[in-house]
């Protein structure tokens, strides 16, 4: 695919809470391969655009268009299978599942065996299994938690159980993946760490969304960022002309400055 083909586009997307405009009429363009930021302040609207873009909020108005083609409002279960796929700020891990297991369930789009088949341990139903743990390895692999595969999800530390539910956001094998806060909560080396995992997930051609207010952490990695205020997109580009903007200046600090990264 070429790499500046556009994945993922928004068009004059709005929502409104009562009497709260959420989002108002933002467009956003999100090329193959690249790592995308959204950022903003507080209440920007930032959670909002990323529950619109998975399912769990219907815009007002607006469209969505994935691959070239119009993407309907659906539950999130079923725009997984098309490629779409996020995290949580919170952490959603089964903690009293073992890693490889809660990696697995981002499998269970991609294995139409039948429970009874599994159950009865039919000859199909293990080769699903087989791959679907080939995959599930694969992506522990790629997060560096291989030798946690039998740990219970409990036992380990905060960072790597964001790790375990970007794993198994992976193990979905979307196209596009989106992070909602993915460096919350982590030390400087867990953050050094994710740097490193983004990068190297975005050599192999997988397309990152994500919200973050590590500013450091944002413009260090992303390739486009948009900037969320009151809803309304004030600025997007790359980091160097971002950071300066004075619009996002303002709604960051309220007067004259520059983001640090």
């Amino acid at each position: 695919m070429n790499p500046e083909k556009v994945i993922l586009q928004l068009r004059d997307i709005s929502k409104r809470f009562g009497g709260l405009q959420a989002l108002d009429n933002v467009d956003l363009s999100v090329i193959h391969g690249k790592i995308h930021g959204i950022i903003g302040p507080n209440g920007a609207g930032k959670t909002t655009l990323f529950n619109v873009i998975t399912g769990l909020v219907k815009p007002d108005r607006g469209e969505i268009r994935f691959e070239g083609k119009t993407l309907p409002y659906s539950a999130p279960h079923r725009l997984v299978p098309l490629g779409i796929c996020r995290t949580f700020q919170n952490i959603r891990v089964f903690k009293e599942m073992t890693v490889e297991d809660n990696v697995l369930i981002g499998q269970h789009v991609h294995t139409p065996t039948p429970v009874l088949s599994i159950l009865a341990g039919r000859k199909h139903a293990r080769e699903w299994e087989r791959k679907a743990r080939e995959v599930a390895a694969h992506a522990l692999q790629m997060m560096g938690l291989e030798s946690k595969s039998h740990e219970l999800a409990k036992n380990l530390p905060y960072g790597q159980q964001k790790l375990v539910e970007f794993a198994r956001a992976l193990a979905a094998q979307p196209k596009v993946v989106l992070l909602d806060e993915p460096a919350a909560g982590l030390n400087p080396a867990e953050k050094s760490n994710l740097l490193k995992i983004m990068a190297t997930l975005r050599e192999k051609g997988y397309t990152i969304i994500f919200i973050e207010h590590d500013m450091k952490l944002v413009m260090n990695i992303c390739d486009t960022i948009s900037v969320l205020d009151h809803g309304k997109k004030i600025a997007e580009g790359e980091p160097k002309n971002v950071r300066n903007h004075p619009d996002v200046i303002k709604a960051y600090l309220g007067k004259g400055g520059a983001l640090r990264a």
